[in-house]
């Protein structure tokens, strides 16, 4: 399962909605898909539709979730990289 983080600014220099994304889609191809959805002159930039398209393509291996709060979400972020760099150190000195 990958993990994907998608910004809207809505034409304006601040975030206004993020969204977090749970898929069984691999790097290259969410690149892919989202390159070819940005190509449509109508719809191509609108975050949501973006994430409409994908709910509706993979159904249940496609998962939005929500953090109250992006640091939250950051920190959660950093303190299970700390947790397996830990975990990593301990191994080798066994």
């Amino acid at each position: 399962m990958y993990t994907y983080i998608l910004y809207d600014a809505k034409d304006s220099f601040g975030i206004n909605k993020s969204y977090h994304i749970k898929c069984e889609v691999p790097p290259h191809r969410f690149r892919a898909i989202m390159m070819e959805f940005r190509r449509n002159q109508e719809i191509g930039e609108n975050m949501k539709e973006f994430i409409t398209f994908m709910e509706r393509e993979f159904g249940e291996d496609f998962e939005l979730f929500e953090y109250d709060d992006i640091v939250q979400y950051d920190a959660d972020q950093e303190n299970s990289m700390i947790l397996a760099n830990l975990l990593d150190q301990a191994d080798e000195h066994v």
